[in-house]
């Protein structure tokens, strides 16, 4: 078998702040490996393994597959978002259409941005596994402050949904300030997440990554994060403060107002972080690509089920 230095290139559409994480970041922390918005004949020609991000590209796998290249894709937010979200609201209608999503699909393996999404549809497709987000990388932990100040969302803000006020009443009534994408995570205090309105589906509540999270570990940040996105419960270290309604987020920011507590949480998250780290999860990659060729190696993958 081959080792797994071959060279390796992810690609995708650089625009996208999944592709971002999970291609143009990942490629830094191997020599061998690459990014790229669009395949060129040099990237075709020099590289052995292939993993297409988000969209199946499947012309693409298709090529790639044929002349002997190991194939691999990662799923992460493959679905319109909201849209696909409102369109199939339960566990049937979504291997449905996951079904039809992949079916013949071109790999050697799929990677899976948490363990629920690869329980759910791992049959689906050959050689299935969990990779979860590392933190950004350059991300640095912050100094717990005798007082907290300031509660931190950062994403999209249209994603909050109604979320949004209510955290802004909750930190008026305590005194605090709610901040939306600062420039860095150490101005903050205490990390908040959730998801609503039409973007608090069931695809997105089980199937999002963990990066929100992730980032927390990266920074020490002791966080608030809605107990709906599955991906966040898989990976809490047990200091994670949850929330599903109202009265537990404002019971949960106050729990984290005292000084001491917040030092337990970010001490926590400070021997937790190494896991998420880009070398610790380039690793996983790496694992896994050594399968994915062992996957090529052992023939053609099998093929999808056969809709009902």
């Amino acid at each position: 078998m081959k080792s797994t230095s071959e060279r390796t290139c992810f690609f995708g559409v650089p625009t996208m702040g999944s592709w971002k994480i999970r291609a143009k970041q990942v490629a830094t922390a191997r020599p061998e490996w690459h990014s790229t918005g669009d395949l060129e004949p040099y990237d075709i020609v020099h590289h052995d393994i292939f993993c297409a991000v988000k969209r199946p590209f499947r012309s693409r796998l298709q090529l790639l597959k044929a002349m002997g290249k190991t194939t691999v894709y990662d799923v992460v937010d493959c679905w319109a978002q909201p849209a696909d979200g409102l369109r199939y609201r339960d566990l049937p209608a979504i291997r449905a259409w996951f079904r039809e999503f992949v079916r013949d699909l071109p790999v050697h393996g799929v990677i899976f941005p948490n363990r629920t999404m690869c329980e759910d549809l791992g049959d689906l497709v050959p050689n299935p596994t969990t990779i979860y987000h590392h933190y950004w990388p350059g991300m640095e932990p912050i100094e717990v402050r005798e007082r907290a100040r300031f509660v931190g969302y950062q994403g999209e803000p249209e994603y909050l949904g109604p979320w949004q006020a209510v955290i802004e009443r909750i930190c008026a009534r305590h005194g605090l300030q709610f901040v939306v994408n600062p420039t860095d995570f150490r101005d903050l205090d205490i990390g908040f997440a959730a998801r609503g309105g039409v973007h608090a589906s069931t695809l997105a509540h089980r199937y999002k990554s963990n990066v929100k999270l992730a980032n927390f570990y990266g920074a020490a940040l002791p966080c608030v994060v809605n107990d709906s996105e599955l991906a966040y419960k898989e990976t809490n270290n047990g200091e994670v403060r949850f929330f599903a309604t109202e009265r537990e987020l404002e019971d949960r920011i106050v729990e984290l107002l005292p000084y001491e507590t917040r030092l337990q949480v970010h001490r926590s998250f400070l021997d937790t972080r190494r896991l998420y780290t880009l070398e610790a999860i380039a690793g996983t990659y790496a694992d896994f690509l050594r399968s994915a060729v062992a996957q090529r190696e052992l023939g053609e993958p099998r093929r999808y089920p056969a809709a009902p």
